[in-house]
């Protein structure tokens, strides 16, 4: 997500245009800014997990993107929509049903490190209604705790603001990416130390506003 952190391989064209095109609108419109750039990984494998607040965050980390090969996960139906189903497969996104649970979307996201990628996800598995971070998604949380990987927390602040759930058209909201320091988890943490860690860690990148209500949540979601 930083401009400044080169990588060997080079992105497609597809995603150096749309990036481009991205970049013009959040940088004018919503001034973007990036901090905690440094706090990024060089390359996978890792596991970027993210909260989800607005239809905005997509683009916006994808004008920040660093990474040539990063993928994600997106809802299954959204790949019945033509133009976005082939922007979602130049992103690497992978379709999922019921917020990561069947099982072969589950494989296909280990399958995405154990080949040295990036993955980005969602970590709530799902938009926030109401703008505050929800309880971490309990598949996610234990998919990190066994992965092995860098897990790497972001915060997206303002996008709330800009472009709430039921909205059309976005405020001119700046919209900043907080990107905290990665982390391991030992062999042997369970999903809800995972996903109570994961939670505390992307609370931390985010303003008061969006700020969890309790972090004990985690503790019933995750069992």
């Amino acid at each position: 997500m930083s401009e400044g952190r080169p990588h060997p391989r080079q992105k497609s064209l597809t995603r150096r245009v749309v990036r481009a095109i991205l970049g013009v609108y959040m940088r004018l419109y919503h001034r973007l800014e990036l901090q905690g750039a440094e706090n990024l990984p060089t390359s996978g494998p890792a596991l970027v997990v993210i909260n989800h607040a607005s239809l905005l965050d997509v683009p916006a980390l994808m004008v920040l993107d660093p990474y040539p090969d990063t993928a994600t996960i997106a809802k299954a139906s959204l790949f019945k929509v033509p133009v976005v189903s082939w922007l979602l497969r130049q992103w690497g996104a992978i379709p999922v049903e019921r917020q990561g649970r069947d099982s072969t979307g589950v494989r296909a996201l280990i399958s995405v490190l154990r080949n040295g990628q990036v993955l980005a996800v969602a970590a709530e598995g799902r938009r926030t209604r109401t703008g505050r971070l929800d309880p971490i998604n309990p598949v996610l949380a234990k998919i990190a705790a066994a992965a092995g990987v860098p897990v790497v927390p972001v915060g997206m602040a303002g996008s709330y603001r800009a472009l709430p759930p039921g909205a059309f058209l976005p405020r001119p909201v700046k919209l900043v990416v907080r990107v905290g320091q990665a982390f391991r988890f030992e062999r042997g943490t369970d999903g809800e130390q995972a996903a109570r860690r994961i939670r505390q860690e992307i609370a931390a990148l985010l303003p008061p506003d969006q700020q969890p209500l309790s972090l004990e949540a985690d503790s019933e979601s995750a069992a």
